[in-house]
């Protein structure tokens, strides 16, 4: 409770597609708030948003459709031939409008406006790494964890060109956000004498490689050094970074458990505050945490409701913040925080997070490793037939983009990987949600009247 807590935040989308744009613009358009839900019906449009239109899977097969697609390379194919492929379909880079992008644009769009330096860790950004163009040449799914370097990366927005991270990998389940099984492993039965952290610089060698953690850390620490050296501030006014393993990858063969992505993806938060609190720009900076959607995971109040941070040395300590917040909440408050306008008519109504004071605690956070069992790393390799169920229905799911599993069949996944056979409850629905429906389908009173006919 150090940063205070929030017990009534919310998110305003209601998946990736719209999160993205509801998380960096405080807006989403018409467009994607139809076109999403045709995608998600499984009839819809191949993938438009994060800045690219109509995007098609050149995927191997694997086990995870969409797999039916002649190949669209000769092979051997390049790093340059996957992101010439993929840049295609960035309407900015062929002269085209994105059909997705609001026409208020984004917060960098709007630290520009301010003359305000920005910078982007993944985020709207198309990478390729090196084992990606091998399972491309291959035809052979890449194995967890791939902590090879980005070969390629490049903005799918113009006012990104210049402003973002070539070495943070995009949505990808095999990079890890911080540690992998292995290092995670080593860390635990080490007493923590072993960093579990992937960075091109760990200690121990077998660790070095590529992390989102580790690729922001790498930049943000030559900021600090350039600072302490007298060289001048570059660490820019506004950094928007992704870190995207919670989404997990079910129960699947050869890939860690959701616990354990979980876990991982925490820490990686973890690590950038701890980093952010021992360094000269503690003072002076605020943290914003929030999940672009939290698709598919209903409580008792709704399916909206999520979990929301700010961190700052000025948070309130233990404060508890009732009030009712979203991410245009959020939004507004970065904007406050930075002194840049509003970007629309939404988040310039926006009510502020009262969670500052003007007295500052500078003491360093420190991340704890968390606990996981060592022997729920990976799913069971003699998996007895329950747990063989949910793998193989793990492997029928498209994991090789965001959000694209089936929802309902990824949290029974889920939810058997943590609580077993206990039955998962069913979504609590407002009654207003059955009046919505009415005339729509048929209720049980017609189906059975059917039935008897």
């Amino acid at each position: 409770m150090r940063f205070g807590l929030f017990d009534r935040f919310f998110v305003n989308a209601e998946a990736s597609p719209d999160g993205h744009n509801w998380s960096t613009a405080a807006f989403s358009n018409d467009y994607v708030d139809k076109a999403f839900r045709w995608d998600y019906s499984g009839r819809g449009r191949t993938y438009d948003y994060e800045g690219f239109n109509r995007l098609p899977s050149f995927n191997p097969p694997g086990g995870q459709p969409p797999v039916a697609l002649p190949p669209v390379f000769d092979i051997p194919a390049t790093a340059s031939d996957v992101a010439n492929f993929l840049k295609r379909y960035v309407p900015y880079l062929n002269g085209a409008r994105d059909i997705a992008e609001p026409e208020s644009l984004y917060l960098w769009d709007a630290a520009n406006r301010a003359g305000l330096s920005y910078r982007n860790y993944g985020e709207f950004v198309g990478t390729i790494s090196a084992e990606d163009v091998r399972e491309l040449n291959t035809r052979k799914p890449k194995r967890y964890p791939d902590l090879s370097p980005n070969v390629t990366a490049f903005a799918t927005k113009k006012s990104l060109e210049g402003h973002f991270s070539t070495t943070v990998r995009n949505f990808d389940q095999s990079s890890p956000d911080s540690f992998t099984t292995e290092s995670y492993r080593s860390a635990r039965t080490s007493a923590n004498t072993v960093d579990p952290a992937i960075t091109d610089d760990n200690s121990t060698e077998a660790f070095r490689g590529t992390s989102r953690y580790g690729a922001w850390a790498a930049e943000f620490r030559s900021f600090v050094a350039d600072l302490q050296a007298g060289k001048g501030d570059h660490l820019p006014n506004l950094s928007i970074i992704k870190l995207s393993n919670d989404h997990t990858s079910g129960l699947r063969r050869g890939t860690p458990t959701p616990q354990f992505y979980v876990a991982e993806n925490d820490y990686a938060l973890g690590r950038l505050v701890e980093d952010v609190s021992k360094s000269p720009y503690w003072a002076d900076t605020a943290i914003f945490v929030v999940e672009d959607d939290a698709q598919d995971g209903p409580d008792h109040v709704d399916a909206h409701r999520s979990p929301g941070l700010v961190i700052s040395a000025y948070n309130r300590p233990g404060a508890l913040v009732h009030e009712f917040h979203n991410t245009v909440s959020l939004i507004r408050t970065m904007e406050l925080c930075l002194g840049i306008s509003p970007m629309n008519f939404i988040d310039a109504n926006a009510t502020p997070i009262d969670i500052f004071t003007s007295k500052a605690d500078l003491r360093p956070y420190v991340a704890e490793l968390p606990i996981i069992a060592l022997d729920n790393l990976y799913p069971p390799t003699r998996p007895n037939g329950a747990m063989a169920y949910y793998m193989d229905l793990t492997d029928r799911q498209d994991l090789k983009h965001e959000d694209m599993a089936d929802p309902r069949q990824l949290n029974e996944i889920i939810w058997f990987s943590v609580k077993g056979d206990v039955e998962m409850p069913v979504a609590v629905r407002m009654p207003a949600f059955d009046l919505m429906t009415a005339g729509v389908k048929p209720d049980d009173d017609e189906k059975n009247e059917a039935d008897d006919d």
